[in-house]
């Protein structure tokens, strides 16, 4: 498979996980975090699918084109392994997450370190029957369930995208 097909597949399957989550989620409160701004293309993705939602964005610089960000009160800007242990910002969001949408590094395998250390720092974070979404296979622990979705072509996106679910308890 092409490098392009490979990239369209993934986010294919980002936009479906997406949408699937805001249809299992949306009616429930919580805040939707997103790791990994970038362009602000999944940043504007969440935000249409949950109006209701209040979606925050952690990013190490703003490079979004003007207009597509978030406004500042959402965006917190910095190293995440810096961000993520401030006690502010650990107060802002404990037991407050409905969904975490992780789309971070470059596209490398070698970037998944990154994907670990926000899962092991956020997870406090989480409400009881939370998710995750990670472009990243992750290893977490047993209160985690990986939740692979079929397409109605039958193809599923389990290689390109990792939609996981928090038990609830």
């Amino acid at each position: 498979m092409s490098r392009l097909d490979s990239h369209i597949r993934q986010k294919i399957a980002q936009r479906d996980y997406i949408n699937l989550a805001a249809r299992c989620l949306s009616e429930r409160p919580g805040i939707i975090v997103e790791f990994g701004l970038g362009q602000g293309r999944s940043y504007s993705h969440l935000v249409e699918r949950f109006p209701r939602h209040e979606v925050v964005c952690f990013d190490r610089r703003d490079v979004t084109p003007p207009g597509w960000g978030p406004p500042p009160e959402r965006l917190v800007l910095g190293e995440l392994e810096e961000v993520l242990t401030d006690p502010a910002v650990r107060r802002r969001f404990a037991g407050r997450v409905l969904l975490a949408h992780l789309d971070l590094g470059s596209g490398v395998l070698e970037d998944a370190e990154i994907h670990h250390v926000v899962a092991g720092r956020i997870h406090d974070w989480l409400a009881p029957g939370a998710w995750l979404l990670s472009d990243r296979p992750l290893i977490l622990d047993p209160a985690w369930r990986l939740h692979p979705l079929d397409t109605r072509d039958g193809v599923t996106h389990a290689e390109r995208y990792f939609p996981y679910g928090r038990q609830p308890g």
